[in-house]
């Protein structure tokens, strides 16, 4: 008996494209699965990422950050007193930062994130002065630099990153791992173990132009590099129309307007 060659077939990361977030957020409904246990999975997995790159740091003096992160070079450049990390997890671009650039100015360090991780990172004890976990509704003095790392996609609008933009006042705003491409957004499902998860790809000159209206405009942009098991190579996207597929995702450093 021949045996016939196994067909491989591509594990997509993102499913269907949906005219709006809301029908999006349906289709992501239909995909869970599982028992419901994503928050509890997911403080898990912050926490040892977290606790996995200080045990690597102090056992060898030097570790790659949880996730690529142009930060303390920006940081070195513009040299902040102030941040707020908006989607910042665990925190653990503070630690980074520190170990990247020990004679930084910053006095600030605020990590924007929802309720049940706010509640959690304030309890761990994970972090001290000048590092803080607020809730966004909390969010009101300035500062001198915003930063956001894969945390927009997860937005059916740009209105959250607009409303902490005129809350904060920051004179620079990097955005990182920024999946924007084209005039305007479109929405998917993002696969995430035993369910489903609505994903915006942002339309990249509809965002530009609504920082341009609060007085930001564009400094430099860069692909995002982010390793796939050691490998950068672009979006695994073919399931995608032609219009809708995006190679690399983007770093973003934006500038408080003078004028």
């Amino acid at each position: 008996m021949v045996e016939q060659p196994v067909k491989i077939v591509p594990s997509y990361i993102w499913n269907g494209t949906y005219s709006t977030w809301d029908a999006a957020c349906e289709a992501a409904k239909s995909m869970c699965t599982g028992g419901g246990d994503g928050g509890a999975r997911w403080l898990k997995r912050i926490t040892e990422q977290l606790l996995g790159y200080r045990t690597e740091f102090k056992q060898y003096g030097v570790a790659f950050s949880p996730r690529p992160t142009n930060l303390p070079l920006v940081c070195a450049m513009t040299t902040p007193g102030s941040i707020v990390d908006f989607g910042g997890s665990s925190g653990w671009c503070w630690d980074y930062l520190q170990n990247s650039l020990p004679e930084s100015n910053i006095t600030s360090y605020r990590v924007v994130e929802t309720v049940e991780v706010v509640n959690y990172m304030t309890k761990s004890g994970l972090h001290s002065a000048p590092v803080e976990f607020i809730c966004q509704d909390n969010l009101v003095n300035t500062c001198d630099l915003l930063y956001c790392n894969s945390i927009l996609q997860y937005f059916g609008s740009n209105a959250p990153l607009i409303s902490i933009i005129e809350r904060t006042n920051p004179q620079y705003i990097l955005l990182e791992d920024l999946v924007a491409m084209g005039e305007e957004d479109f929405f998917t499902v993002q696969t995430h173990y035993d369910s489903g998860i609505p994903y915006r790809f942002l339309g990249l000159s509809k965002l530009l132009s609504d920082l341009l209206i609060l007085g930001y405009v564009e400094l430099v942009k860069w692909p995002y590099l982010s390793p796939v098991l050691g490998v950068i190579k672009p979006f695994q996207m073919d399931n995608f129309p032609q219009n809708k597929q995006l190679r690399y995702s983007l770093s973003i450093l934006l500038q408080k307007s003078k004028v």
